[in-house]
């Protein structure tokens, strides 16, 4: 399953909503379970055509009708945070956080803990924690794995025998089709397998050690960040390929890009506060498919592209406040940002001449400062 297809039931106080059967009475009333992630609040009611690149290479905007659009951001703080959270479950998510942490740092100990992986488990857990309880209650997951003991005697062996018809008679009720239960009965059930299990962890640890070792995301945690820094530099050397206009100015203010894109790749863009959740998933449903990073640089340059016309009006100042803040959260929705980026060319064979062309330019400076004429 993709990120996405995990998310289906989304937990309360996720950020934006794209479906327009969510109104504002519904996200008011704050139900226990939301089938889709939503913003308190008027829907916004978003039109306009994909961007378009010209022959050049140069991305150019045709068409794309943001001016239509209301700005409207659930900007929250980093992390574990949201509106609809209580203290109660932001308790229970801290601790989940804490074990997961631990427990992959133990799992990777060449890596360790390093900062920015809080923000991805964090936001595994807000995604998935409720749909993994549902599938347990579903009976299409075991909350627990036990393994029964030999009996010691006869006696022992009747006992267990009494067990398990018990056992067998209480499934019968466990089994009942979870659709025709209350939302209250529901929730509780969930509730209870929640605090008496560890089953939330264990998929959501699943979850990153496979992103770790599968999908390479432990080379981004690496001591000295030497990965992260030179995606830094592949991405800085992309801008000056596909945003001349705006590198130029980068250039003027001596704006390192490093600054902000530090914190992009980190956290595979979970940094940006006012970024949605179902966004997010949508890169990452990408990345998966693709097994490459390659999603990331178009989602950077798109935003970068669709910022452009305000970043050319501020200094370095106003230019890292606006890149730190984004208080224009249209530009971040799914159907403005996604189809943006996909627009963009940036193949993996233009990302691998980047590297070395990079690498080789840092090697050349590091023997520079080592060697001095």
């Amino acid at each position: 399953d993709t990120v996405s297809d995990w998310g289906g039931i989304s937990p309360v106080g996720s950020m934006v909503s794209e479906d327009p059967s969510v109104t504002t009475d519904q996200a008011n009333d704050k139900p226990l379970m939301q089938m889709v992630s939503y913003e308190s609040g008027e829907l916004l009611d978003a039109t306009g055509s994909n961007a378009k690149k010209s022959n050049n290479n140069k991305i150019t905007l045709k068409n794309l009708n943001i001016s239509q659009l209301t700005s409207r951001s659930d900007v929250s703080e980093p992390v574990l945070s949201g509106n609809a959270l209580t203290s109660e479950m932001k308790v229970d998510l801290q601790n989940k956080l804490r074990s997961i942490l631990h427990a992959l740092a133990a799992r990777h100990e060449a890596v360790g803990y390093c900062q920015g992986m809080d923000y991805i488990v964090a936001h595994l857990l807000r995604v998935l924690q409720d749909t993994i309880l549902l599938r347990v209650v579903q009976r299409s997951m075991p909350a627990t794995a036990t393994t029964p003991l030999k009996p010691e005697n006869n006696n022992q062996i009747d006992n267990n025998a009494q067990a398990n018809n018990k056992e067998k008679s209480a499934e019968v009720t466990v089994e009942e089709d979870w659709r025709t239960i209350s939302s209250d009965e529901l929730r509780a059930r969930m509730n209870n397998i929640n605090s008496h299990s560890v089953i939330v962890e264990e998929v959501v640890f699943g979850v990153m050690d496979t992103f770790f070792s599968t999908y390479s995301l432990q080379h981004m945690y690496w001591p000295e960040l030497r990965c992260l820094k030179t995606c830094c530099r592949v991405f800085e050397n992309l801008i000056k390929q596909k945003l001349p206009v705006l590198a130029d100015h980068f250039q003027h203010y001596d704006l390192n890009v490093g600054l902000f894109a530090l914190g992009w790749f980190q956290t595979l863009f979970l940094y940006l506060p006012s970024m949605p959740s179902t966004t997010v998933c949508h890169i990452w449903d990408i990345w998966l498919v693709e097994r490459s990073f390659k999603i990331f640089f178009r989602i950077g340059t798109a935003i970068l592209f669709l910022s452009q016309p305000t970043l050319l009006n501020h200094d370095d100042d106003g230019m890292m406040t606006y890149l730190n803040t984004f208080p224009d959260a249209t530009l971040m929705r799914r159907d403005i940002l996604i189809p943006c980026a996909l627009q963009i060319k940036i193949t993996n064979r233009m990302l691998v001449e980047i590297e070395k062309e990079v690498t080789m330019n840092a090697e050349m400076d590091a023997e520079h400062h080592q060697f001095p004429p």
